[in-house]
């Protein structure tokens, strides 16, 4: 019943979710299994340092750029892999074109920058003579997202910097993660904090919500299962099972600080080894 009276809702900018109700208190309940140690307050200070990487210098010389400074580590574990080799890359969100020059410019200079967002003026920021395009349209539109993908796609890498709206999310990752992103590819979202503001949040399953539930998905072949149905010429082993697209296809899940990085690669049946 919840669900049918969000979809009426949405339709009117209201929601009624469980989210809103947990964050307005600005607590988080814990399992009674963390001990007190773990979950008692104590004081985190202002870094004193900025990061110390080449895609940070390229971001300290540019302008109309925003991010986030503990981003930097982040970006430069997960992308450093595809350095070596002309990639695609597709992000959400625009704004003012400083992040579309400062993934060109870290990236092979043979790389493909696409950038999509809703605010017309932003095709002001494409640069076509340097592979960096922008096309005008929602994240939220799965029809105008599989038109980016038929014109430029499958991606190396997607990076979700759009509204943060936590149904937009949703709805890109969706769209996007199955045909627009490549085998070996890796789909970032960043910002999730905003999945823990109220304003941001809009659908009854905000992106976290998601990604946690994608943390089953990734073990869903252990599902009713015992490890002798993966030993190693046991006579109980499996050699073929029906699972999601997503257990099928999503090597790992990273979580940190205001970021969910997703790991795509065709994935085999686990096999375990009594020696």
């Amino acid at each position: 019943m919840r669900k049918l009276l969000n979809k009426l809702l949405i339709k009117f900018g209201l929601l009624i979710t469980k989210a809103p109700t947990l964050l307005s208190d600005k607590s988080l309940a814990t399992s009674d299994a963390f001990p007190a140690e773990l979950t008692e307050k104590v004081s985190v200070v202002e870094a004193s340092e900025t990061p110390v990487n080449p895609l940070f210098d390229i971001f300290s010389a540019d302008t109309n750029v925003h991010k986030w400074h503990h981003y930097f580590d982040i970006y430069t574990k997960h992308f450093g892999q595809y350095l070596d080799r002309p990639i695609k890359m597709l992000e959400i969100g625009v704004y003012r074109g400083g992040s579309l020059r400062m993934w060109k410019d870290y990236f092979h200079p043979d790389s493909t920058i696409v950038g999509i967002d809703i605010d017309k003026t932003c095709k002001d920021h494409e640069i076509a003579d340097r592979n960096v395009f922008v096309r005008i349209g929602s994240q939220a539109d799965p029809h105008f997202l599989a038109e980016v993908n038929e014109e430029f796609g499958p991606f190396d890498i997607i990076l979700d910097d759009g509204s943060h709206k936590t149904h937009h999310q949703n709805i890109s990752f969706g769209a996007l993660f199955r045909p627009a992103l490549k085998d070996g590819g890796c789909y970032m979202v960043e910002d999730v904090h905003t999945n823990y503001w109220l304003k941001h949040v809009d659908s009854e399953d905000t992106f976290i919500d998601l990604s946690k539930q994608m943390v089953d998905l990734l073990h869903e072949p252990y599902f009713n299962r015992k490890e002798t149905h993966f030993r190693h010429g046991h006579p109980e082993a499996v050699h073929e099972l029906k699972l999601s697209y997503l257990a099928a296809n999503l090597a790992s899940i990273a979580f940190y600080d205001s970021v969910v990085v997703f790991d795509k690669k065709t994935r085999y049946l686990p096999t375990s080894e009594l020696r």
